[in-house]
């Protein structure tokens, strides 16, 4: 056979052929389906077809038949049905699962009598050695080989993006402990160890650890640990939604909103299935707990409506952290902002923590989210300067017109002669200025005073006295 071929194998320009290829393909995999041995036969342009070469190791190729070959090759792949190609490699790849599936079982079919038989006459090794050694080697899987498993996914699923378009790179890793890979590692660790442990108790003390309660405990076990991954997953998709700049549109505080009630859901849920899998009738308790959740109802109606309260408050978002509120008698800067209760900071600095129910029955008024706030200054003039006041208004109002700080979207600034007494003339200045700080507020309003001062100097009018001549 190898002298037959050593032509083949020396000659100048010649390639393995498809056939042998095919034949030593079906030496190896005997459970290759023909469509796998097709793909195999199909070949791109190769160096052999570039030489005169044939199949049968002859040198009688025509001239520029390669190439008329080639572009015929090219043509047919380019125009052929990739849908019956993937069918095909899919019905390969459920032949070859299927046969390797029998192969096993056909295995398992004669190894296990021999098993039995060792076992049988081997009682220890039945009843310590392979339920200690399972246990031991579950738990060092769980805790060595299961991370490294998963942190491979974790890489994999990284840089698949990469792999599917290249060129392309994603603009923030997500770190392996807040990615669902890390979030199940715990979980599934601390449930395998528990569920090894449980076996070797029951091993140790059958009579203590009685085996009807086992199957409950290992179901409790699950149930804690699906809702304990689903909680750590929860948490860290919420903290990158939260630690990123945009949020596709969505509110911070309403999403703060929405963990906190898929927190509490998710508790529930959790609960009701961990009575289910103990064997405790959850439906029974829901229909009593609904006979007496009426009277729960009015008793806590008071932590109930602050907590619809909240979540109005959450929604509606009539204001917001940070935002300097009056609702009644309460004023301050929001600080926090709860279920069932808002943070405020007073004036002087001290906290003030309001029940959210407050704020459904009183009017709220958000100074913070003004565009702008409206000023109102009296100045008191002479009586003898009352002609000079035409001039000194038109030229105030001019000069709040040009300032920057005034606010000219709702409404222009005005100044006239609001009052006359025997003593004195009042001289009204009113203007809006931009939505500034508290401390940039009160200078913007001392520059304009100071200028109008000015004004009122530069006109040689001077102020005048407030108190009336007593006769």
């Amino acid at each position: 056979m190898i002298s037959g071929n050593s032509n083949l194998l020396t000659r100048p320009g010649a390639s393995f052929s498809p056939n042998v290829s095919s034949f030593f393909f079906h030496k190896a995999f005997p459970f290759a389906s023909p469509s796998m041995t097709l793909l195999l036969n199909h070949r791109p342009y190769s160096s052999s077809l570039g030489g005169n070469g044939s199949r049968d190791g002859s040198n009688d190729f025509p001239p520029n038949s390669g190439a008329s070959d080639t572009n015929a090759s090219i043509d047919s792949i380019g125009t052929s049905d990739w849908t019956d190609k993937i069918k095909d490699a899919w019905q390969s790849a459920v032949e070859t699962v299927t046969y390797s599936a029998q192969k096993v079982k056909e295995a398992s079919d004669e190894l296990t009598p021999h098993a039995q038989q060792l076992l049988d006459s081997h009682p220890f090794l039945k009843d310590v050695i392979i339920p200690v050694g399972g246990t031991f080697t579950a738990t060092l899987i769980a805790w060595i080989v299961m991370p490294w498993i998963l942190r491979k996914f974790h890489k994999y699923v990284m840089q698949r993006p990469a792999a599917i378009f290249p060129g392309s790179t994603s603009e923030k890793q997500v770190p392996y402990e807040k990615s669902i890979w890390g979030s199940l590692e715990d979980p599934v660790r601390y449930l395998v160890t528990f569920m090894a442990f449980s076996q070797i108790g029951l091993l140790v003390a059958p009579t203590t650890v009685a085996s009807q309660y086992l199957t409950q405990a290992w179901r409790g076990a699950v149930i804690l640990s699906f809702v304990w991954f689903l909680h750590r997953w929860k948490t860290n998709v919420w903290s990158r939604i939260l630690s990123g700049q945009n949020l596709l549109g969505f509110d911070r505080d309403k999403l703060i909103a929405l963990d906190k009630i898929s927190s509490v859901g998710l508790f529930v849920i959790g609960i009701m299935a961990l009575a289910e899998a103990c064997g405790v009738a959850v439906q029974s308790i829901i229909t009593v707990g609904g006979i007496g959740g009426v009277a729960t109802a009015f008793a806590a109606r008071d932590i109930l409506g602050n907590v619809f309260s909240g979540l109005s408050v959450q929604f509606s978002k009539p204001f917001t952290v940070g935002d300097t509120i009056k609702a009644g008698s309460v004023e301050g800067q929001v600080v926090e902002m709860g279920l069932t209760t808002t943070s405020l900071l007073n004036a002087e600095k001290f906290p003030v923590i309001v029940p959210n129910s407050l704020f459904s029955s009183q009017v709220i008024v958000n100074k913070s989210r003004a565009e702008c706030r409206a000023i109102v200054s009296k100045i008191p003039l002479r009586i003898e300067d009352i002609s000079k006041i035409p001039k000194i208004s038109d030229k105030i109002k001019t000069m709040l017109r040009t300032d920057p700080v005034v606010f000219l979207g709702k409404g222009v600034p005005y100044c006239y002669m609001s009052r006359i007494e025997s003593s004195y003339a009042e001289l009204t200045i009113g203007y809006n200025l931009k939505y500034m700080r508290k401390d940039e507020m009160y200078s913007a309003e001392q520059d304009i005073l100071l200028q109008a001062a000015q004004i009122i100097k530069a006109h040689g009018a001077e102020l005048g006295n407030t108190w009336q001549n007593m006769p």
